[in-house]
């Protein structure tokens, strides 16, 4: 586009935005409700507005499908109307619409809006606010993002996208940038989402505690008080809930949709990290992007440590080389993330990875697209169980850093995870549909001298310690 083109497109988009996102943030006349990570966003936002500062450029990345236009969307909204900033003074800039524009450069999508439409406002302190969504798209986002950030006081930036936006930044954005990462929906944040549940602040927290075996009387009071408010605000039991939820409910654009859509729409996602989001991280050809998918659909059927790298380059006629670089490029998009297994630093190294999908739901997708359900249902429900609680302390330890390490038990009958948290001590934890007693937790507690245990499942509907092992409801521990 030349200057004119651009300037009737973005006028364009400034008059049509408004009705556009607002016809977007609407369910059955109501609006879709905020995430927590949205109200982190809109304090930066209330920040500049009540005074002008330096926590103006902002980066929210993440999973496709997590939510990060939703968030953006409300954030639009709640200037127009809240806020009561004209439209004109706000861009909304979808760079998946301009992805086939040859040499896309938005900087000159900024410069007509600051510098033209709102000329009368660029050298005063009149709140001028950017939000980019895909902004993958746009390889040089990041100095783009710099420049405006430099050049104007009073111009509030958000970039949103893929974990590609993590690898195409620079080190002037990284010390300018603040970063957010948005993650799948837990089940806290479904119930609140989808039935409006009113979960406590401290939820968080005390399930935390709990994993590090403390104030167990405590959190069972607290996890009482919820299941009684749970009950009372839903028809569905907390299990149907949860079944749903770790099915269907861990992406948030599908919350009102149709099973069966949703679940094309999820495998839809899935072909679009493999094929747009995997080549923006790393170069690879037509061959290895059809093999990508291949690995994917056999990683997502298979219970996890069933992989083989040896097995898999025999299976798919390509190098271990090669199938070791496919994985280290959707472990960047996010798709899927690997725990090594417990012991020395030599023995990790030496020994094969398990992976898990950030999101249940892919997962889920494959099994029920592909019918492998009706066998045995409560296996492929414990499958599900294992990766979410594999999810759950992967976005534990990114919040948390170095505090909490997360491992697998490698010996034949072992645990499924030994965590170690500050005090370097071993924790065991078994999860499982259907596990009821102790005989495994506590070889591990033995065998590690650990000084407690975890089970996680469905054979208690309460939190309860019991000698030095705790028992918690796996639908408990997925509100965490």
């Amino acid at each position: 586009m030349d200057e004119y083109e651009i300037k009737s497109y973005v006028m364009n988009l400034i008059n049509t935005t408004p009705k556009f996102i607002e016809s977007k943030l609407k369910y059955e006349y109501k609006y879709l409700k905020e995430r927590n990570e949205y109200f982190e966003l809109k304090e930066y936002i209330d920040n500049f507005l009540n005074e002008i500062n330096q926590d103006k450029f902002l980066v929210l990345s993440g999973l496709r499908g997590v939510g990060k236009t939703t968030i953006t969307y409300q954030l639009y909204n709640y200037l127009i109307n809240e806020m009561k900033i004209p439209s004109k003074q706000i861009l909304y800039l979808d760079l998946e619409r301009l992805k086939d524009e040859i040499h896309l450069n938005i900087l000159d999508y900024f410069d007509v809006f600051i510098k033209d439409i709102n000329e009368e406002y660029q050298y005063t302190d009149e709140p001028l606010f950017i939000f980019v969504d895909e902004s993958q798209y746009d390889t040089n986002w990041a100095s783009h993002g710099k420049v405006v950030y430099d050049e104007n006081i009073n111009v509030f930036t958000l970039f949103t996208g893929s974990n590609a936006l993590n690898l195409t930044s620079n080190a002037d954005t990284s010390r300018r940038a603040i970063r957010k990462e948005l993650y799948p929906l837990n089940f806290s944040e479904y119930l609140e989402i989808k039935y409006n549940a009113n979960i406590p602040n401290d939820m968080e927290n005390a399930i935390m505690d709990l994993l590090y075996g403390k104030n167990i009387d405590k959190i069972s009071k607290i996890e009482q008080n919820l299941l009684i408010k749970i009950s009372q605000n839903n028809k569905k039991s907390i299990r149907k809930c949860w079944e749903d939820f770790i099915q269907y409910g861990n992406l948030p654009f599908g919350l009102y949709k149709k099973h069966i859509d949703l679940l094309k729409e999820t495998l839809e996602i899935k072909d679009k990290i493999i094929e747009q989001d995997m080549v923006m991280i790393k170069s690879f050809n037509s061959d290895t992007i059809h093999n990508a998918h291949v690995l994917v659909n056999i990683m997502a059927k298979m219970k996890p440590g069933q992989l083989s790298n040896n097995n898999l380059s025999s299976d798919l006629d390509i190098t271990k080389d090669t199938i070791s670089k496919i994985l280290t490029v959707l472990e960047k998009t996010q798709l899927l993330f690997s725990v090594d297994r417990y012991g020395t630093t030599t023995k990790r190294e030496n020994k094969i990875k398990k992976y898990y999908f950030l999101a249940t739901q892919f997962k889920a997708a494959f099994f029920q697209i592909k019918g492998d359900i009706s066998n045995d249902y409560r296996q492929y429900m414990g499958i599900l169980l294992e990766n979410l609680v594999a999810s759950e302390l992967f976005k534990l330890k990114s919040k948390m850093g170095d505090s909490i390490e997360i491992y697998y038990d490698s010996k034949g009958g072992g645990v499924d995870f030994i965590i170690k948290n500050l005090s370097n001590k071993p924790v065991p934890i078994e999860v499982g549909i259907g596990k009821k007693n102790k005989k495994q937790i506590k070889k591990a507690i033995n065998k590690y001298n650990a000084d407690y245990g975890i089970v996680i499942s469905d054979k208690t509907d309460y939190i309860f310690k019991e000698d030095d092992v705790i028992f918690i409801p796996y639908t408990t521990f997925s509100l965490l």
